[in-house]
């Protein structure tokens, strides 16, 4: 999947990524970049655009019942030409005590909603699963996960969206799984930078002769 807009377009685009905890990238990542921080140095820089903005508006913790919420706040005011969305890993949690599950049903009328919201403005929405759980860790989330995946990738499916399947990606690393994350859930620097790699692949511009590409 290659993004026309990134790819054909000389034209000033502002990017955004919106989602939980994963996509904030603080605390885990012990003061490293994160990785839509690394995306901007691949693109406003080693890609020589510097006139793009990009901005990272998500918040730790939420579920896409409150992304949805906070949608004008966070998105809709700024009006991005592109607009990441990573989801699931906060909605699929099953201890409802932690007041953060949101049914699946829901789960994929919040992002349809937020889909149709910048479709409105005339911009463009790439949808991203979310990277897996340890092994044994987290059942509450464990468990469940894996549905909320599958639905983000048949709702881009159902609704032309491209997808960028980190999950999948991830899911092949096995035992070396722990050497990206933090905790159970919450990937570390190391993690960024392959969710940097995946998503440079996935929008065409990885190269391996660029310093932000030969991060390991």
């Amino acid at each position: 999947m290659i993004l026309p807009s990134l790819q054909q377009s000389s034209s000033p685009r502002t990017w955004l990524f919106y989602g939980d905890s994963i996509t904030h990238g603080v605390l885990h990542t012990a003061g490293a970049r994160c990785f839509s921080e690394h995306f901007t140095e691949r693109l406003r820089f080693e890609l020589e655009r510097p006139d793009d903005v990009v901005l990272n508006t998500a918040c730790s913790g939420h579920n896409t019942r409150q992304m949805l919420s906070y949608f004008p706040l966070r998105v809709a005011r700024f009006k991005p030409d592109v607009v990441l969305l990573m989801a699931g890993m906060n909605d699929c949690n099953s201890r409802l005590a932690d007041g953060q599950y949101v049914p699946l049903d829901e789960f994929c009328a919040n992002l349809a909603s937020m889909i149709s919201t910048v479709r409105g403005w005339g911009g463009e929405v790439i949808l991203q699963t979310v990277t897996p759980i340890l092994p044994g860790q987290a059942p509450e989330r464990a468990l469940t996960l894996p549905q909320y995946n599958a639905a983000m990738r048949s709702l881009a499916a159902e609704l032309a969206v491209p997808l960028i399947d980190h999950a999948a990606v991830w899911e092949a690393l096995t035992a070396n799984l722990p050497a990206y994350m933090s905790d159970a859930f919450h990937p570390n620097a190391r993690g960024h930078i392959l969710l940097a790699h995946t998503l440079f692949r996935a929008l065409g511009v990885f190269d391996e002769a660029a310093p932000s590409c030969q991060l390991a």
